[in-house]
């Protein structure tokens, strides 16, 4: 299996899983997301994750090929990004970023985009 197939078959059942809970728990999510913004403290594992969930993406599939799997690498810098703000940027920041966030209708739009983006790729990954 190449690395592209790989990334694929962890990514889009995590995104589809992902997306389904935030669809699900839109109201849960709302009061997680104000939880953090309480205590941004409480993301310091989340941006370890990301910055190491991102480097391994990007180490391994880092191509711009305008196909179908660019998702995979726009998955592995973004979850670098996100890392790198998590831990460099002062809590003012982080605490605006989530006013944005836990609006309704923000956690449904990205519930949506996810569920749509893990139930494709999980499609081509295991059903295809």
């Amino acid at each position: 299996m190449d690395n592209t197939l790989f990334l694929a078959s962890v990514v889009g059942p995590y995104y589809l899983v992902i997306g389904l809970s935030f669809l699900m728990y839109a109201t849960s999510w709302k009061k997680i997301v104000a939880d953090w913004e309480k205590n941004h403290y409480a993301l310091v594992t989340a941006g370890c994750l990301s910055l190491i969930f991102g480097l391994l993406i990007i180490q391994v599939h880092n191509i711009w090929a305008w196909n179908l799997w660019v998702v995979i690498t726009l998955t592995g810098w973004i979850a670098l990004f996100k890392g790198i703000f998590l831990f460099l940027t002062p809590g003012s920041w982080t605490k605006v970023m989530f006013k944005l966030v836990k609006k309704p209708a923000m956690i449904y739009i990205g519930g949506l985009l996810f569920a749509v983006l893990g139930g494709w790729m999980s499609y081509l990954v295991y059903l295809a």
